[in-house]
């Protein structure tokens, strides 16, 4: 039996999960289902059909990074950034906003990135790229700002993954820590136990990969399904 057909509503939500409100979305025409703006979200989307999102609609991430670039005191100004798990562009519409010359955004995922990023001069779209498979051939530049917003992979695991050499001499590190995942998990943690274990953990992993973790907070937004997370900023050089 062939794949059923899902709302344009159900489809916007799993393919952005980033976004703030996907009926709002839908509702202003920023969808677009095979090229053309599609504005009622219970109209059904055929299996393998093209769906996008025209601009850049308030994304959770943003608000997120935001928040911890603040905290931190981390500047993004004529920086050249990685954004690692770019997703629908959350992080990456930060970077620029806050002035970096060139943000490389990776993603193992397709086709989420948003129009506007994806037609924007300083970004390099590494999507269907998996941390792993990047070196120099893919990212030319000495990264000066890695920021880190991965699903299904621990900060801890992850960090030591991101190659030495695609560093420039300083850089700084802004990584969001998701404790289900850290953790291992199949469901969301909810004692304070559990999330401080989690972030510590992030934290060791990341200094153990030679990095000097210089601060962490908890995100004052929320993740998806109100998952409490946290931040860690380390430094390299």
């Amino acid at each position: 039996m062939g794949r059923r057909l899902r709302t344009l509503l159900e489809e916007v939500a799993d393919r952005f999960p980033g976004l703030d409100d996907p009926a709002e979305a839908i509702d202003s025409g920023e969808a677009l289902v095979g090229g053309i703006p599609v504005r009622n979200p219970a109209s059904l989307v055929r299996p393998g059909s093209s769906v996008a999102l025209r601009s850049s609609q308030p994304l959770r991430g943003a608000r997120k990074l935001e928040a911890a670039l603040d905290r931190f005191g981390v500047p993004a100004g004529g920086r050249v950034a990685l954004d690692l798990g770019a997703a629908a562009g959350g992080f990456t519409s930060v970077l620029l906003a806050r002035g970096a010359s060139r943000v490389y955004s990776v993603d193992a995922g397709h086709g989420q990135l948003l129009g506007s990023l994806r037609q924007d001069p300083r970004v390099v779209n590494l999507e269907s790229t998996n941390l792993s498979e990047l070196d120099r051939a893919k990212v030319p530049e000495g990264i000066e700002l890695v920021t880190m917003d991965l699903s299904n992979l621990a900060v801890a695991r992850a960090v030591p993954q991101v190659e030495g050499s695609l560093l420039a001499a300083r850089t700084d590190l802004v990584a969001l820590v998701k404790p289900m995942f850290e953790l291992g998990l199949s469901r969301l943690p909810t004692s304070e136990g559990q999330l401080e274990e989690a972030v510590e953990r992030a934290a060791s992993g990341t200094a153990a990969a030679g990095w000097r973790v210089v601060d962490r907070m908890r995100s004052p937004v929320l993740g998806a399904r109100g998952a409490v997370e946290f931040f860690v900023h380390a430094r390299r050089g």
